[in-house]
């Protein structure tokens, strides 16, 4: 079996992997990041959700996610944001650096969160967005022209239409109307069309259709198929051919936004000097005889068979979507090192799937110390030299706080950060 030396091994390639594998090497250190997929990043809409909806009125936006979190970590003290709140306003000044520097821009709306429109016509709440995804402020616009393509077949702009037009976001008389575009005629995925809209001949063909439909003032939305490795381009393009910016709404997964972000972060990680092994799976892993350090982690990837050895090391392999977590009958296990996993085996779900409250499972995972150090029932930490971040830490019911990407970003740079700092 091959061996490898590194300072931090980083398991995991979602956000929260990224990020910290991305705060260690900006501290000096060799890390080496692996993964057995894409991560759920890509999956995701690309915006950081740091928190949804008022604590106290759930059913509405939360004006300032901060102030919620602040309150939050007052009276939950299991949730990750109460360990990793206290570095985040350096975690996202880190995220927008490191994106900037990708040629990804995040924008922040001040110390609020923007609503953006998705493709069933809600608005989601989230603190930073692309530049594609920062729409102006809907109580301002006069007219809305929603651009669907025929061959796509996950959007539909005339649901788009109705939903936005009861959600009570518009000001009296806005008016929405659709363009529908056509292409090929052959169905595309969103990754395919997005790698057509790359060629400047293939957008004209689609500004000439939609053109027709442009008066002074529109707000144009289409969905997020701007282009990949060239999506600034392609936005750049389409706003000097129509007149006017372009806006994408947040659509389903696989999401060209998240599969952006994704590719950006690995951009910037390789070029700072991080060992990224995707598709590698961890093995087994090695402790010392006491079973108070990890010694090594052994991989099995296209290559073969793989030692790590590490002097700290962060896994942020998720939950149960990520395979950092798995269930059976009465019991919940963390995948990797076997860690003590937090979790209620009366309750997982609600009887109603769409319940407001959110499904329990989701908050199952890791319980935490200060330093991100998984600890047992007794508060005892159980690996001295690992730290865990992002979705594999219990607490968070993510789907209904909306605040998944923002535990991810927060919980990754800190331990990052603490792993750098000898943890």
């Amino acid at each position: 079996m091959n061996s490898k030396k590194t300072d931090i091994m980083v398991i995991g390639l979602g956000l929260a992997g990224m990020v910290a594998a991305a705060r260690a090497a900006e501290l000096g250190k060799k890390v080496v990041l692996v993964g057995k997929g894409a991560g759920s990043l890509t999956l995701s809409s690309g915006g950081i959700d740091l928190w949804g909806y008022s604590l106290e009125q759930p059913e509405k936006p939360a004006l300032s996610p901060r102030h919620e979190i602040s309150r939050l970590v007052e009276r939950n003290k299991d949730h990750p944001y109460a360990k990793a709140a206290d570095v985040l306003e350096d975690s996202l000044a880190f995220f927008q650096a490191v994106c900037r520097s990708a040629g990804l821009p995040y924008l922040s709306n001040g110390l609020g969160n923007w609503l953006v429109p998705t493709a069933l016509g809600t608005l989601r709440p989230t603190c930073l967005v692309p530049e594609s995804m920062a729409v102006p402020d809907l109580q301002q616009v006069a007219r809305i022209l929603l651009v669907g393509f025929a061959e796509l077949k996950d959007f539909y702009p005339a649901v788009l239409a109705v939903n936005l037009q009861k959600c009570g976001c518009l000001p009296s008389g806005c008016r929405l109307d659709i363009a529908d575009v056509r292409m090929s005629g052959r169905e595309m995925n969103a990754v395919t069309l997005a790698g057509r809209l790359e060629q400047l001949g293939v957008l004209e063909e689609v500004v000439a259709q939609i053109r027709p439909h442009l008066t002074p003032g529109t707000l144009v939305l289409v969905p997020p198929v701007l282009g990949r490795a060239r999506h600034r381009q392609v936005r750049e393009n389409l706003a000097a051919l129509l007149g006017c910016p372009a806006y994408e709404v947040a659509g389903l997964p696989p999401a060209l936004p998240g599969l952006r972000l994704s590719d950006a972060l690995l951009t910037h990680l390789k070029r700072n000097g991080v060992t990224v092994l995707s598709g590698s799976t961890v093995h087994s892993v090695r402790l010392d005889e006491q079973r108070r350090r990890c010694l090594a982690v052994q991989l099995a990837g296209p290559g073969g068979r793989l030692e790590v050895q590490a002097a700290a090391y962060v896994l942020a392999s998720g939950s149960f979507l990520g395979g950092g977590l798995k269930a059976g009958p009465g019991l919940v296990q963390e995948t990797i090192f076997g860690l003590p996993v937090q979790f209620d085996p009366d309750g997982w779900a609600c009887e109603e799937f769409l319940d407001r409250r959110g499904h329990a499972f989701n908050s199952f995972g890791l319980r935490v110390n200060e330093n991100l150090q998984p600890v047992d029932g007794e508060g005892r930490v159980c690996l001295e030299n690992v730290l865990a971040a992002g979705a594999i830490l219990g607490g968070s019911n993510w789907p209904v706080e909306k605040c998944g990407n923002g535990v991810a970003l927060t919980s990754g740079y800190k331990a990052g950060q603490l792993a750098a700092g000898g943890v």
